[in-house]
């Protein structure tokens, strides 16, 4: 049972990210939907031919079956700072993540949590455009195949971007686009992750390794280009 009260708020979120910075400490924020639930759901809670009928998959990083990419996500949810959960009752969702958490032996009392829009209400009451023109500006570096889209976006607001990743090819990619970062360390203070389920696992390893902030920004960077907000 994953109760609402047990959530870390977005300003407790923006905080801890404000502390991180100063302190210039690691820090991974992901999230958890119906894609990263089934993914994890993979031969444990769900056969694998039941989980192929739900297309979209593969638009969301995933072709089933992938158990080496289970057991991936496993570790990084694990070793995640701060897991955004899905507080949805559809099938798919929340219901699937406690089974699956409970196949996986995750104790959700031992882990920092959020909602998994936690992506969203940082942008409310421009709490992450804040942080990002704090000073010192903290360097934004993105990652995902849309964002030189965003670039424009973030730029003309004063944001500091200093790099970016694109083609994020599926879960198949994380260990090649972790690597690729790495030519970038010390480059950036906080990274935005738009690349459907492989962020969880981009996110967590770049925080880890890089001793940076690491946000799993999804479809929030869709909604900065196509309505120009943020």
């Amino acid at each position: 049972m994953i109760k609402e009260e047990s959530l870390l708020s977005a300003d407790e979120v923006i905080e801890k990210m404000y502390t991180a910075y100063r302190n210039k400490q690691g820090l991974s924020i992901v999230r958890l939907g119906d894609g990263e639930a089934l993914a994890l759901a993979q031969e444990v809670v769900l056969r694998c031919d039941e989980i192929k009928k739900r297309k979209w998959l593969p638009y969301a990083g995933l072709t089933v079956p992938d158990l080496k990419a289970r057991d991936e996500l496993v570790a990084s949810v694990k070793k995640a700072d701060i897991v955004g959960v899905a507080m949805n009752e559809l099938p798919d969702f929340t219901p699937l993540l406690i089974k699956v958490f409970e196949a996986h032996q995750i104790n959700t009392n031992q882990k920092v949590l959020t909602n998994a829009c936690i992506n969203y209400f940082l942008m409310e009451k421009q709490r992450l455009k804040k942080f990002l023109l704090q000073s010192p500006k903290p360097r934004v570096f993105l990652i995902g195949n849309k964002v030189d889209r965003l670039v424009p976006y973030l730029t003309r607001e004063g944001i500091r971007v200093v790099g970016l990743l694109r083609a994020v090819r599926g879960l198949k990619d994380c260990s090649k686009i972790v690597k690729l970062t790495s030519l970038y360390r010390n480059r950036f203070d906080i990274v935005l992750v738009s690349a459907g389920i492989p962020a969880v696992i981009i996110s967590e390893r770049i925080a880890k390794e890089y001793s940076t902030i690491t946000l799993d920004f999804g479809h929030a960077a869709d909604l900065i280009i196509k309505r120009k907000y943020f």
